[in-house]
């Protein structure tokens, strides 16, 4: 378990039902799923679901049915039932990520999606290759259709579900390339919608070698940014919808 909240969640699954903060902690003790050094865990366990709730709101998976009782949300889904001439509401449970799931996973739904976008949207027909090795920081090839022209596509992507969090990034500088066949998306998956955020990050290398902050005495670059809105910082320019992804690889192979 990496959470309090993960754990919250496991057990109250099992539960079905509504339990007090202290009795998950003590189920979460019990079973050595928590490991905190604090003198009171169910106080961390209580705050922490409560900071969750006030934060995401409807989209947070946890709601408070009495004080520091907790349950786990469900969602209303309408079926209609054409035999009785009516509709019936069910309940089911909020989805949640799988915990387990690597880092290198995640990465490479990021880059099936980024894939998806480029070949469905473009005014133009984009193919897209995935290397047999990324080690020089090329996670996709976009080729235009009738065109020798290519480009190099490095691809950063995070997974959450706040929409105040800071997206924070950082890549190596040998792997950027200042040439404007190359560029950087950094992009976000929402988990609570299952899918890519509507905007992403579109940088050419140059841009970005010009405008990222460099780390470790400059063998790295980082990439650091909001989402909540747009206008929130330097990056704000590069910021498109994800479906102007292709028509901006588009537009930027006519630079090359």
């Amino acid at each position: 378990m990496n959470s309090f909240k993960d754990i919250a969640y496991q057990i109250l699954e099992e539960s079905g039902k509504p339990l007090h903060s202290k009795e998950i902690t003590k189920i979460a003790l019990e079973r050595g799923w928590l490991k905190t050094a604090g003198k009171t865990p169910e106080a961390t366990m209580n705050a922490q679901l409560v900071v969750d709730i006030n934060s995401k709101k409807e989209k947070s998976l946890f709601v408070k049915t009495a004080p520091s009782t907790f349950a786990l949300r469900f969602k209303e889904v309408k079926i209609s039932d054409k035999g009785k001439g009516k509709d019936i509401i069910k309940k089911e449970r909020l989805p949640k990520i799988s915990p387990k799931i690597s880092t290198k996973q995640k990465g490479d739904i990021a880059e099936a999606r980024i894939a998806e976008l480029i070949t469905l949207y473009g005014d133009t027909t984009l193919s897209c290759y995935k290397p047999l090795s990324d080690d020089e920081g090329i996670d996709l090839i976009v080729k235009e259709k009738d065109s020798l022209k290519i480009m190099y596509i490095q691809i950063k992507s995070r997974f959450g579900n706040n929409p105040d969090e800071i997206f924070v990034a950082t890549t190596k500088s040998v792997t950027v390339a200042d040439n404007y066949s190359m560029v950087l998306i950094f992009c976000f998956f929402d988990t609570e919608e299952g899918d890519l955020w509507d905007y992403l990050w579109f940088v050419p290398a140059p841009d970005f070698i010009k405008m990222a902050n460099s780390l470790d005495n400059g063998k790295l670059y980082g990439f650091v940014a909001g989402r909540k809105k747009k206008e929130s910082n330097k990056w704000d320019k590069y910021l498109i919808d994800k479906r102007d992804l292709a028509n901006m690889i588009i537009s930027q192979m006519k630079r090359i």
